[in-house]
Order: C-alpha cells, then structure tokens, then sequence
C-alpha cells in the first residue's frame, strides 16, 4: 500500500532578521512514498527530471492569480546553487518506484523584500513552452515573519491539513504529487479516470480531461499506443460501454489536428456482483428554459465507509454551472465551468449523498438535452463506479408558460385562479379528490376527472402539479399558484411571473429581467 509522500525541510536558520539558511530533503515517509505524475499521468523521470526549490515571491506578489509567466523573474529562491534540488536518487521499495533529493539553500536578503509566506516550486523546466510542468505547494504555516525567522516545520507530508496545490494536484487523497502544464496553450491532458471495478455485466464509463483546441478523442482496448482494437463510438471525452463482462485495459488518443496526446490505459475490473454505489437524478422543474436554467437533482447512496466519493456530470455543450446545493465536497467546480463538472469528497458522509446544481442554457438551445453523471466510490482501496440513472438524463424544454394562464400573458388573473380551483374541488362523490384529466379542446388542456380517485399517469400533467406530480391538484399546489396571482408591483397586483427552470413548477414570481 502506497504511504503518504513525505517532504523534510531540514532546516538551519541565520540569526538575521528575514534570513534563513535551509537545507531542502524530499524523501518517501518511512521509505515509501507516493508517485510524481506529469499532467498526463506519466511517472516523473528517474533521473534528472525534476528540480525542487523551497523560495518565496516578492511581497504583494501572489502566485495564484499573477500570470504564471511572470513567477519567474518574481522568484527568490533559497538555494546555494542551480543544480541543488534535482531528482538524484531513486530506489525501490516492493514493485512501486519512489524518490527523493536533496540540496543546500543558500539565505533570503532582507534587500529582495520577500513576501510572507514560503512556497515549494517543483518544475522540470523554467522556459516558456509546452513541456514544461510546474507544481506549486503552500502551506499557510509556512510563514516568514519581519521580526524572526521561524522555522517550517522540520518534515511535513502532503497531506497535512493547510497543504495546498496551487498549480498541479495532490491526488490519491493526498499521497501523490501531479505537477501541470505549465502554460495552457498545446494539447496537454489534465485528468484521466483511475482503475477502478464495477460488478461483472454493469456499465463502466472512461472519461478523461484535455487542455486544448478543437480535440478529437478515440478510446482504444489495450495498452497504451496498440491502435489495433479501437472502441467502436468511443469519440467523446466520456464513454460507456454498456455490459463489461472481463477485466479489461483502456487507453485515449486525443488529437487537436496538430499533434496527439497518448494517455497511460487504466483497468476496469469485472468482479463480484451487486452495486456498491447507486445514484438517481431527475430535474427539479418540467424541463430547461432557453436563456434560463434548470436545476438538477441527485440522490446518492452506497454501502459502507468509503475513502472517497467523486461525481462527474458531463453537460451538454455550452451548458456553464451557476451553483449548488452541496455539504462537505473537499472538490467542487468554479461558477461558470462548462463540459465537465466535478465533485470530490475525501471523506463521504455516511450512506448518501444529495447533490443539488444549477446549470445555465444557453439561449437558442432547443430539443432534448443529454446529461450523464458518473458516480465512483474508493472503499477498501477498490473504485467502484456506476451511473445516475437513468442514463443519459433527457432533458426537455420546459414551458414558458403556466398551464393556469390560458391567454399566454405571463400573468395570472382572477379568472384563470378560479379555473384551478375548479380542478382542485373536482369530487368523486362527496370526496375532494382534485384529480383532473387532459382535454386538447378545453380552455386549459385539461377538464376535472369525476371517476377517479388515486393519483394517476398522464401524458402530459398540469405545470400547478408537481410536489408530486400524481395527476392531482393539492392545497399545496393551489397555494403556489395563489402566490403567483398576488404579486403586485407597488400597491397593483399584476399576478405576474415568468419561466425559469429551477424551481419545483418551473416558475418564478415578477416579470422575466
């Protein structure tokens, strides 16, 4: 089992003030670390590849929104010389391959203003091209104080709590180190999915992350580079194949019409039967709104403790995330991500999971929508994975009307309330029932049910009907519909609304902005 990569700053300090002598030691914790990964998840070299340097910026210089282009001029690096920090010394430990460096640290002069906190910068090259890959750590412990020098802390391991990747990743929860391209421009491949089991005759999904323009994608069977055995409509960055019955290798070559990009292949494990994970979303509302949004709920449940949870929803094109509804994700896109949204819990919650998101449509979208979410759950060291159901959710274009305003005016008046009060007293004898049925030809599409007295399935439901959508109109729903009535602008009631997509009927109250 793979440990935790162990970094130790050995440390000697100068009595100046802002002056520190360091000696830099990156080695495996207790003999066995963790991985170094390029960005397309190639191991780092075992020679020369890779130098460290533990430095700080000029003050008021902050690295994480400053251009990346401009940390090299910004740079103060504590070392004594050029070459001090490159990788120099492998070894193994059981089939896994580790490593660790070492170099001398020259001191900080007070004269180069430095900044307050420490950084540790990883690179394979400081020249501006496509090959290079940066990682950056940090730690707000990591402190330089105007008044001492105080020490960091003689070893610290990457995962203690406070460390942070600002450029590259630390993945495996924590245990390895992914550095990333250091500039985006070029074809580079940012993610792709880990081994990982699902149960004998499930769906599997490969998915991947690519940085680039006008990307193609071919999932091959094999390992990496054997095109012999393409995956027939594997063309996308996300693929399902429907049934895996045999553990089996995959790999992705993505081209931007320049160049390609080979990734490493993953293991899909066929094993054992039954679902570790399961996972069902539906929209909140009808439908999407063009130009609006619509909100998605899922609901995730799985067996035992897990180690780690991830959720990935793959949008339809153009498609931007506005939010949500989620406790204790560790990972959780940025407001405006398109494509791919992720989720990440390093410690799941016990039994399941609710996540609620909003996403904005964008205008002109019309037809069904596809959205396909994949759930995977680390428990005892094994991925398991599996879809929401159903799969692809197919989203359709919501009304942008309510069924209670039969004029099409986005408002509702008196007259069009007491139509849908007539639904809800509809009676099976001297039982209020509010079921009601479609009729094209009525006012509204729809004409009380006298016969029936359980909820039923229609073919097309009432917008007023939807905490449940049973084929009945409720109090509940009355109430809603009321509330939309009674909007007023100033002192005038105008019953205005107008169609969003991220609430339960699909509407808000006030007219469209």
């Amino acid at each position: 089992m793979r440990l935790p990569l162990r970094l130790s700053l050995l440390l000697a300090w100068l009595p100046l003030v802002g002056v520190a002598q360091q000696t830099v030691v990156v080695t495996s914790s207790a003999g066995a670390g963790g991985l170094g990964l390029y960005s397309d998840g190639v191991a780092w070299p075992t020679a020369g590849g890779f130098t460290f340097e533990v430095g700080v910026f000029p003050a008021g210089f902050d690295p994480a929104t400053a251009e990346r282009a401009s940390w090299i001029a910004a740079w103060i690096p504590a070392r004594a010389a050029a070459t001090d920090g490159v990788v120099n010394t492998w070894f193994k430990d059981g089939s896994s391959t580790y490593f660790s460096i070492a170099g001398s640290s020259t001191a900080l002069r007070t004269s180069e203003t430095p900044g307050s906190q420490y950084y540790v910068w990883g690179y394979n090259t400081k020249t501006i091209g496509t090959n290079a890959e940066w990682v950056l750590l940090t730690n707000s412990a990591w402190r330089v104080i105007a008044t001492t020098t105080p020490r960091l802390p003689d070893q610290f391991d990457t995962k203690d709590e406070g460390t942070a990747a600002l450029v590259g990743r630390l993945s495996n929860a924590g245990q390895d180190l992914q550095s990333a391209k250091a500039f985006a421009s070029g074809l580079t491949i940012a993610a792709i999915v880990s081994n990982f089991t699902v149960p004998v005759g499930q769906p599997a999904t490969l998915s991947v992350t690519a940085v680039g323009a006008g990307l193609s994608y071919q999932w091959y069977v094999g390992e990496k580079g054997d095109t012999s055995a393409p995956v027939a409509g594997a063309v996308r960055p996300t693929h399902t194949v429907s049934s895996l019955t045999t553990t089996t290798r995959y790999w992705v070559r993505i081209s931007d019409g320049v160049g390609t990009n080979d990734s490493n292949a993953i293991t899909v494990t066929a094993a054992g039967s039954g679902n570790v994970v399961n996972s069902v979303h539906a929209v909140a509302s009808l439908g999407y709104i063009a130009g609006q949004r619509v909100t998605v709920r899922n609901q995730i449940s799985y067996t035992g403790t897990l180690g780690r949870l991830d959720v990935s929803v793959l949008l339809p094109a153009g498609w931007s995330y506005l939010g949500g509804e989620i406790s204790g994700a560790q990972l959780q896109p940025s407001v405006g991500k398109t494509d791919l949204l992720e989720w990440a819990w390093t410690t799941a919650p016990s039994n399941h999971v609710t996540l609620i998101y909003t996403v904005a449509v964008p205008a002109g979208t019309a037809g069904d929508q596809s959205l396909t979410a994949l759930v995977t759950a680390l428990r005892d060291g094994i991925a398991h994975q599996g879809l929401s159901l159903s799969d692809p959710l197919v989203l359709k274009a919501g009304p942008r009307f309510h069924s209670s305003d039969t004029n099409r005016d986005s408002k509702i008046d008196l007259q069009e309330l007491t139509r849908l009060v007539e639904l809800y007293n509809t009676r099976a004898g001297t039982v209020r029932t509010g079921v009601y049925r479609v009729k094209a030809d009525s006012e509204d599409g729809f004409a009380p049910d006298f016969t029936t007295t359980g909820a039923v399935m229609l073919a097309n439901y009432h917008t007023a009907d939807n905490s449940p959508r049973d084929g009945r109109i409720s109090l509940v729903e009355l109430t809603r519909v009321i509330e939309l009535f009674n909007v007023r602008a100033g002192s005038s009631r105008t019953g205005s609304y107008h169609a969003r997509g991220d609430t339960s009927d699909g509407f808000v109250t006030g007219a469209a902005p």
